[in-house]
């Protein structure tokens, strides 16, 4: 095995920033001398316990990280040359894991540009593709566009005669309505005023016949408290008069409300025969509408398609008129194909490093987790200990 250079620490090393002196071991196969016994523990001068950058990978910091990736090509390094240049597997796999990070955002803002960059490449063939179909069929298809703009705009001015007819119709019929309406209002005031006269008196009569039955229960609780006889006679009578008024209250209150009914009845009758009456101008009025709007949508779809094929016609014109800008397209396209393979290998080695990486990068992950589930168990041990 070659030597190790011993400027480089075997392990985590816990030294910070501080260099460790090099051990002279002198003449070649000959005995290792020191100045002190190796086994004590160094004293070392008191240092900051500022971290050394966001994270440190068993005793690696970034700065010790970025000269161990300067010097040495982590990446591409074998095990054999990593232990040959003095880099232990641990620190190998930690190199690994920070490089692995590295490549996957590396890889993650490659896939995002190679996406965008294959969406505008798609653009920019259909865009090709339709021009030179304009350049190879540009009489057919002017002449078909013209043709359909011609047809869609006969049909629209057809649409809108129609609609003017429709409107005039739908105004006509609905002043007839109107008309008809103000003469059945007058029709309807008799009935009205005969149902108010009917109601309102039927209520008097009601409320009289609620006034005699109070009068009634009050000469009916009087009679049972009389003590002598003349007293009972004298109440007596008033009761009968009382009885009397009520019986004919009654009698009011009930033709009363009989009236009610029957000016109620005629009122129903003469509603049903006038809203029989406007039903039909109803119903056409709605039909004219519902034609009306459906008149209306067409017209304003025809408008939207007559735009659609102008805008295209215009498009086939420009295309033809500058048959350069199609060449120019095209070397764009062609190049930018070219271009795009050369991005597909370039993440395809991005991912064939990454998983290279992340193999290299198990020692430290399970290393990682050893460490926490030791700040765990140690943390528990602690709670455990301070609840006694």
């Amino acid at each position: 095995m070659a030597d190790r250079d011993i400027n480089i620490p075997m392990g985590p090393d816990r030294t910070g920033e501080i260099e460790l002196p090099p051990i002279d071991f002198g003449d070649a196969g000959g005995q290792v001398e020191t100045a002190a016994d190796p086994l004590a523990e160094p004293t070392y001068p008191q240092t900051t316990t500022e971290p050394q950058g966001e994270v440190a990978y068993a005793g690696i910091n970034d700065k010790r990280y970025e000269e161990l990736a300067d010097k040495y090509d982590v990446g591409g390094m074998s095990e054999e040359e990593a232990n040959a240049q003095g880099i232990d597997d641990v620190q190998m796999s930690f190199l690994a894991l920070k490089d692995s990070i590295d490549q996957g955002r590396e890889l993650k803002a490659r896939e995002k540009e190679l996406d965008d960059f294959a969406n505008q490449l798609d653009d920019d063939r259909e865009e090709l593709a339709d021009r030179e179909d304009i350049l190879a069929n540009y009489q057919v298809m002017v002449t078909d566009l013209d043709n359909i703009i011609a047809q869609h705009t006969e049909q629209r001015d057809s649409r809108k005669a129609e609609l003017s007819q429709v409107t005039v119709q739908l105004d006509e019929t609905t002043e007839a309505l109107e008309r008809m309406r103000e003469y059945h209002d007058g029709q309807m005031d008799p009935f009205e005023k005969n149902l108010g006269r009917a109601r309102a008196y039927a209520d008097q009569a009601k409320n009289d016949e609620r006034s005699r039955k109070s009068e009634l229960n009050a000469a009916e609780s009087e009679l049972k408290r009389a003590a002598t006889g003349d007293d009972t006679t004298m109440v007596e009578a008033r009761l009968e008069q009382v009885e009397a008024a009520y019986d004919e209250a009654s009698a009011r209150s009930e033709a009363a409300k009989e009236q009610l009914d029957q000016a109620q009845k005629a009122y129903d009758d003469a509603i049903a025969q006038v809203e029989q009456a406007e039903a039909p101008l109803e119903r056409q009025i709605e039909d004219l509408q519902k034609q009306a709007d459906e008149l209306k949508d067409s017209i304003n779809r025809l408008g939207d398609e007559i735009s659609v094929q102008r805008k295209r016609r215009q498009y086939c014109d420009t295309v033809y008129q500058y048959p350069e800008e199609t060449a120019k397209l095209r070397e764009a396209v062609r190049s930018d194909e070219q271009k795009m393979v050369q991005l597909d290998a370039e993440a395809d080695d991005l991912r064939d490093r990454l998983a290279k990486s992340k193999e290299r990068s198990k020692k430290a992950k399970i290393a990682i987790g050893v460490i926490i589930a030791i700040i765990i168990v140690v943390i528990v041990l602690v709670v455990v200990l301070m609840n006694r």
